[in-house]
């Protein structure tokens, strides 16, 4: 879809908030003829029922899609969108669908992490009893218009709640309440048009670089591990990768059936280890000590942040950008 440019200026005295739509459950409808329901309402249409919105406004919508479909490609351009839009505007709301809005959240913060740049979306479509989607837009451009938004970067706003796009996770497939975060790391909440501030955000080594292409999503091989993993199985996947990440289990186990695979081809391309556990960091030297010394000496990353979905965006952005991979950290 072209991007077209509407306004809504309720008031002069601010700049509007850019929001930029996507398609989603947020504006899904049912298709007249086969009665699938797909993205149909745009951003103007949207905020044009939200009651209580008073803030100006600025559409554009890039594309249409269930989220499910979203891409690299997609999410770059969401990126230049956010650059574009952002210096002339009171932060930026995007409007994304909620299956792959936490790797959405992320790619944009790599690229962009002094950016005030609010996500929301929709656990139930419009028409339906419950339909959240209007209460998160509205919660969502609270959060982007307000002063501090920038210290926070990239955030989801889903169900009066502020998360961290490094850390939120969609934990149930239904539920209104279904966007949480893997270590608990809420930045605030949102009631009565008020950001009610719960925690200091933390300071990141993002890439804060933009690539000049999107990265190939076959690029890095993403391998979840399970008890008994097939060694053929596993070879395959990772075959003719440029990058690896697998989830471990527990605290980084690998099995003992598929390690020295996964030794061998770290000495050819970067290789990432997260945990497939909800949360917790790879490496418990403590409780099994030596137990990682083998992976350490084969330049292993042991990513003890990021969870595997965004530890294959940070490594795919690295590859394109010509960087080594390096674990996600706070500063100080």
């Amino acid at each position: 879809m072209q991007a077209q440019t509407t306004d809504s200026t309720a008031s002069a005295a601010a700049p509007p908030t850019a929001v930029i739509a996507t398609g989603g459950t947020i504006a899904m409808l049912p298709d007249p003829e086969s009665g699938r329901r797909r993205p149909a309402l745009t951003g103007a249409d949207l905020a044009a029922g939200v009651r209580g919105l008073d803030a100006p406004l600025m559409h554009v919508q890039p594309y249409a899609i269930g989220s499910e479909d979203a891409t690299f490609e997609h999410w770059l351009t969401l990126v230049h969108e956010i650059a574009r839009l952002s210096p002339d505007h009171a932060g930026v709301v995007v409007m994304h669908g909620t299956d792959t809005m936490e790797e959405a959240a992320h790619f944009i913060n790599e690229c962009l992490p002094a950016t005030a740049v609010a996500l929301c979306g929709a656990m139930r479509p419009p028409g339906m009893p419950g339909y959240d989607g209007g209460r998160n837009l509205l919660d969502a451009i609270t959060v982007a218009r307000d002063p501090l938004a920038a210290r926070f970067g990239t955030v989801v706003v889903m169900n009066h709640e502020v998360l961290p796009a490094w850390d939120v996770v969609k934990r149930d497939s239904v539920a209104l309440s279904s966007f949480a975060t893997r270590h608990g790391t809420r930045i605030g909440t949102v009631h009565d048009r008020q950001l009610r501030l719960l925690s200091r955000p933390l300071e990141f080594n993002w890439l804060d670089a933009i690539p000049a292409a999107a990265p190939d999503s076959d690029a890095v091989a993403y391998v979840r591990l399970s008890g008994s993993p097939g060694r053929r199985r596993f070879t395959e996947a990772i075959s003719g990768a440029r990058g690896i990440v697998v989830d471990a289990l527990g605290a980084g186990s690998v099995p003992a059936a598929v390690r020295d695979d996964l030794l061998a081809a770290a000495r050819s391309v970067p290789v990432v280890l997260t945990t497939r556990t909800g949360s917790g960091p790879v490496q418990a030297e403590d409780s099994y000590p030596h137990a990682w010394d083998d992976l350490l000496a084969a330049d292993i990353a042991l990513e003890k942040r990021l969870d595997g979905p965004r530890a294959r965006i940070r490594l795919a952005l690295s590859l394109e950008l010509g960087r080594p991979y390096a674990p996600f950290e706070p500063f100080g």
